[in-house]
């Protein structure tokens, strides 16, 4: 087991992500942070009114987490640690910088934010918890600060995609490979004559990491790292006490948003329970390299949609933050295609055609389902299937 120091000590040479100056972006709303509630506070509470004035924790800020949310959510107020103070100093800039007046910095170790004495509306935690010496010391540690209905948005690693990662790691091992800059390039230069067939080229190519020496290290040269499979991540919150609710983006993990529809396999898997199905798709995807997921402290799941019953009617469509619409190179018969830039891993288009731009046009006029459902017969399959490709999530009236 690694010691937390070791930990603290890259992200103190090596401040990750790449420190950035210019967040005019964020300002301007053309990019925005991952699981803001601005943009997903229905996908986190369906049956609360919308609010703005929320308590969030941010464990584990890295360099500009906190600013992006700042940004992003003006009247929340916002607490955010970091084991660097590299990382916060840098934080403390682009806060200064934007005039974000809403954040108060600590360092400290993830496993000590019970020592805040506060408790939050939203936990957010990508990329931490999996760095811990035990993570569920840390996961822990953040459910006892969440309010009662909290929620936890969280990321960690995933095993089957990053077999290629460990494989350069425990090379880097053998080698005595160091974070310092001299063997970031050298390394650098190394991946360039990787094998084609290696199992850490795809990831290579998706990831931005290779590129600076911060990235490097992170993903290469890390002390203390660890992965999850769907079933380990499972039993990993209901050990800690926790329920997981939804992946932030769910089509990944589903039999019928990927490849396998097309197979003879699709009735079998759909008659899994909902885990193994997820289980099922990791393993035939086989590059899932992260796990993005919202879980809470409560007894059950509070996001989840029973689609048998007749909960569905009482239901109010949002378009999802990343929803893009195409409405040229259709296949015949396509007026347009929606498409889900949330998406990290491939997911097919949904196709609209005459029978159900209609339904798809009731997203604008702000109804239940059930009242979409007296005019459109489809209106339940039609939203079940946006539900399920990301599309779209739902407030409760």
């Amino acid at each position: 087991m690694t010691d937390i120091h070791a930990v603290q000590q890259l992200y103190e040479q090596q401040p990750y992500p790449v420190p950035p100056t210019d967040m005019t972006d964020f300002v301007q709303g053309k990019m925005f942070p991952a699981g803001s509630p601005k943009d997903f506070f229905h996908l986190y509470w369906p049956d609360k009114s919308f609010a703005e004035s929320l308590d969030i924790l941010i464990a584990g800020c890295g360099t500009a987490q906190a600013t992006e949310f700042a940004i992003s959510n003006p009247k929340a107020t916002i607490t955010a640690i970091d084991l660097s103070n590299k990382s916060l100093d840098h934080t403390r800039m682009l806060l200064a910088k934007y005039n974000c007046t809403n954040v108060t910095l600590h360092q400290m170790s993830l496993e000590l934010a019970p020592t805040l004495n506060q408790k939050f509306d939203l936990i957010v935690s990508t990329g931490v918890l999996h760095h811990m010496p035990d993570p569920s010391v840390g996961l822990s540690a953040l459910r006892d600060c969440l309010k009662p209905d909290g929620k936890l948005f969280a990321m960690v690693y995933a095993q089957y995609g990053r077999t290629g990662v460990y494989m350069f790691q425990e090379y880097c091992r053998l080698l005595g490979i160091t974070w310092q800059p001299g063997d970031c390039e050298q390394l650098r230069q190394v991946l360039k004559h990787t094998p084609a067939d290696h199992p850490i080229v795809p990831l290579a190519k998706r990831t931005h990491d290779l590129l600076s020496d911060a990235g490097m290290a992170d993903l290469l040269l890390h002390p203390q790292d660890r992965a999850y499979t769907v079933p380990q991540l499972m039993d990993w919150l209901s050990d800690c006490g926790m329920v997981f609710e939804r992946w932030l983006m769910q089509a990944p993990y589903l039999p019928q948003c990927c490849p396998l529809a097309q197979t003879p396999h699709l009735a079998k898997l759909q008659t899994l329970p909902i885990n193994e199905q997820y289980a099922a798709v990791e393993l035939f995807r086989g590059n899932i390299h992260m796990h993005t997921f919202i879980a809470s402290a409560g007894d059950k799941p509070q996001t989840q949609i029973s689609w048998s019953t007749d909960q569905w009617q009482e239901l109010v469509p949002l378009r999802t933050r990343g929803m893009s619409v195409q409405t040229e190179q259709l296949p015949q018969g396509a007026l347009a295609a929606l498409s889900q830039s949330g998406h990290l891993f491939p997911v097919p288009g949904v196709l609209l055609n005459e029978q159900n731009i209609p339904m798809y046009q009731g997203i604008e006029q702000g109804v239940t389902l059930g009242e979409l459902s007296k005019k459109h017969p489809q209106t339940k399959d039609f939203f079940k299937m946006l539900w399920d490709f990301d599309q779209i999530h739902f407030r409760k009236a």
